[in-house]
């Protein structure tokens, strides 16, 4: 932006040659990253909201809001058992990621795979979601660790995908909720953690 006078006291010209005055001025051009010039209150900060209330749990470690995918499985067992060949491929299509999870950090299932039958490839890959998690949601936890974070979060949902590390087979198999009901901040993400 040019000034309005110059240090000689003379009034700067544009191109056409009209005296520049302070109404001509334009307003400063703001890009589209700085903050916006609408008016009214801010939207608070997820830091500064209140927390809820907190909620009465007998037992942080017992699982609650249970929900058990047995029905569906059982259906889609029964869909592969009567030829439905995309149903198959639907539920034989692992990740490489899955199946890597579940070779290093599932846990190992009495039970055989629905599909291929051998015994020892059906595994247990337990996830954990939640907002109190912070960066830490989304992590394959094994059965030992869970009742440990269930007394230190307020809530978190608990994922169990079965995973046949042979065929490929996987399906979701329960999740349900842990934590002693006290909610808490996030968790915020360490300064050396890298993603």
């Amino acid at each position: 932006m040019a000034p309005v006078h110059r240090a000689d006291g003379r009034t700067p010209r544009h191109e056409t040659g009209r005296a520049r005055t302070l109404d001509a001025v334009p307003a400063p051009r703001h890009s589209s990253h700085r903050a916006s010039r609408i008016r009214g209150p801010r939207p608070a900060e997820p830091g500064n909201q209140p927390l809820p209330e907190a909620e009465d749990v007998a037992d942080p470690a017992r699982p609650r809001s249970v929900v058990d995918h047995g029905l569906t499985r059982r259906a889609v067992l029964e869909r592969i058992a009567t030829g439905d060949a995309f149903a198959r491929d639907e539920h034989c299509d692992a990740d490489p990621y899955l199946i890597r999870a579940a070779k290093h950090h599932g846990e190992a299932t009495e039970r055989p795979c629905p599909l291929c039958r051998k015994p020892h490839d059906l595994v247990h890959v337990t996830y954990v979601f939640g907002d109190e998690l912070g960066p830490y949601s989304g992590r394959i936890k094994s059965s030992p660790e869970l009742p440990v974070m269930a007394y230190e979060h307020g809530a978190f949902r608990v994922y169990v995908v079965e995973v046949c590390t042979e065929c490929g087979w996987n399906h979701l198999t329960m999740s349900y909720v842990l934590g002693d009901g006290v909610p808490r901040r996030p968790l915020r993400k360490p300064a050396d953690l890298l993603d």
